[in-house]
């Protein structure tokens, strides 16, 4: 099955979100999972208005357990899709191969920014980014995937 690794700062806002809005658009041929570069931050649950958001979507993030990237083989992803380019610097630094291709989601406008100091609103906000902005990236996901197929 074929890996994407969403990812943002923490893992605790908007990568279990993108995770969850990518997964619907990707379906089941690949298997979406997300991680944060802060190390300090792994361990932890989702940000309650990730959850309460996505909650009002009818996602359930309340089991979500934010994990630092640096503990994952990236090599395993053949994609990895970041907030923005500090992110994907992070992550390429991280890369063990060039296997996995890094992309910034919205990378033409700045990325996905942090909903964090926003409360609810900023979290729907993102949110409705994502909405936008995930099915350009299943697109360019499969589209690769299938140029690449034998």
């Amino acid at each position: 099955m074929k890996k994407v690794l969403c990812v943002c700062t923490g893992n605790i806002s908007r990568s279990p979100m993108m995770q969850a809005v990518l997964q619907q658009h990707l379906g089941g041929a690949f298997r979406v999972e997300s991680a944060g570069v802060s190390k300090e931050l792994a361990g932890r649950p989702a940000n309650k208005r990730s959850v309460l958001c996505m909650k009002e979507r009818g996602i359930d993030l309340s089991a979500h357990v934010s994990r630092w990237v640096g503990d994952l083989d990236l090599d395993q992803y053949q994609w990895v899709v970041c907030v923005g380019h500090d992110e994907a610097d992070r992550v390429r630094s991280l890369l063990g191969s060039d296997k996995a291709r890094v992309i910034v989601a919205n990378e033409h406008k700045g990325g996905i920014p942090d909903p964090y100091e926003l409360g609810l609103e900023g979290y729907r906000d993102c949110l409705a980014l994502l909405d936008e902005v995930m099915p350009h990236v299943a697109r360019r996901i499969c589209q690769a995937q299938s140029a690449n197929a034998p």
